[in-house]
């Protein structure tokens, strides 16, 4: 489809920033600023409506992953069959390269700019089915939860640690029923996450195919389903392993190679952490990922390169198996 007018918006939680470009006369853009709510969407409209010639079938809005700050946005495209791109936010830093100067109305404009230069890769938005809404934020939920615990457990695993056992007991009975307590939330979470896959046959699917996989437990599983939307979202584990901040870069200049390879700092944090868990169980459970990991490390590898090598590979054979559609088996995917 051919797009005349290219709209990027930089959300936040407050704020929509829109930059137009019309595909006629690029070079110029134009910038608008309304509240991130429904109110401040329709005048978005109103000022889109403006310009000569816009059409909604005509134009390409494109903005960046930022979660629940762009659900409202996103539902009004939703009822107006809007094209819409959500893009990861590296991609449109990557393409841009080194960028002086940054506020809201730059970013706007950039994004715009992007879907401008790159509209021939677009990949048009999807509404999240309601199922996986849910789940989403009962993933979400989870995570709290789990951090919460965490902070309320580490100060008496520390007093222990350095032999204060007294306080340590003290402060874990004083606890004791608020551990109990998330404990119980929890278990009930994981429940209502289970139950949903199990009534939805496409995510009972993907489930069984993702968790096939060696060192990809129930959490990680549905993160990935979640993060990639049903896999509609990612269709090349190199293209999420960037999201996940777990693709490995070269620093160079000229002919030479400037340190190790890195990994970026944007990136998906729970996704990562996810990754990193499980090729530390696949290290463990998988002969061919174990046998890989210590050749490499014997070859004097860092232990974290090669770990972050095996992130790789589990994207990797995670994609292979649902695009195939059928569950992992060793003779498919050799380490190598």
């Amino acid at each position: 489809m051919q797009y005349r007018f290219f709209i990027g918006i930089d959300v936040s939680k407050e704020y929509l920033d829109a930059g137009l470009l019309d595909g006629e006369s690029p070079g110029i853009a134009d910038h608008h600023k309304v509240s991130n709510n429904d109110g401040g969407i329709a005048q978005l409209l109103g000022w889109l409506q403006q310009h000569h010639g816009f059409t909604l079938e005509q134009s390409l809005f494109c903005l960046e992953h930022t979660g629940m700050y762009n659900f409202a946005l996103l539902q009004f495209f939703s009822k107006h069959d809007s094209n819409v791109w959500v893009e990861n936010p590296i991609e449109i830093k990557r393409s841009l390269g080194v960028q002086r100067g940054k506020n809201d109305k730059v970013d706007a404009i950039r994004i715009a700019q992007y879907a401008f230069r790159m509209q021939d890769k677009v990949r048009l938005w999807q509404p999240v089915r309601q199922v996986t809404e849910k789940l989403r934020h009962l993933a979400s939920l989870r995570e709290r939860l789990v951090e919460t615990k965490k902070k309320l457990l580490t100060p008496v695993e520390e007093l222990s640690k350095v032999g204060n056992d007294v306080m340590a007991k003290m402060l874990s009975r004083s606890m004791n029923k608020t551990i109990k307590g998330l404990d119980k939330d929890l278990d009930a979470i994981e429940k209502q996450m289970k139950d949903i896959i199990d009534s939805d046959d496409d995510l009972r699917q993907l489930y069984t195919l993702v968790s096939s996989v060696v060192g990809i437990g129930f959490v990680t599983a549905v993160n990935l389903i979640v993060a990639t939307s049903e896999f509609r979202l990612f269709h090349c584990h190199r293209k999420f392993a960037c999201y996940a901040g777990v693709a490995p870069f070269e620093h160079k200049s000229g002919s030479s190679v400037r340190g190790r390879t890195r990994v970026s700092h944007l990136a998906n944090k729970k996704i990562k952490c996810n990754l990193h868990m499980a090729s530390l169980t696949a290290i463990k459970y998988d002969e061919d990922i174990k046998a890989y990991y210590e050749r490499k490390v014997a070859e004097g590898k860092s232990k974290m390169s090669v770990l972050n090598a095996i992130r790789n590979k589990l994207l990797s054979r995670i994609f292979a198996v649902v695009e195939r559609g059928t569950v992992y088996q060793k003779n498919y995917l050799v380490v190598s």
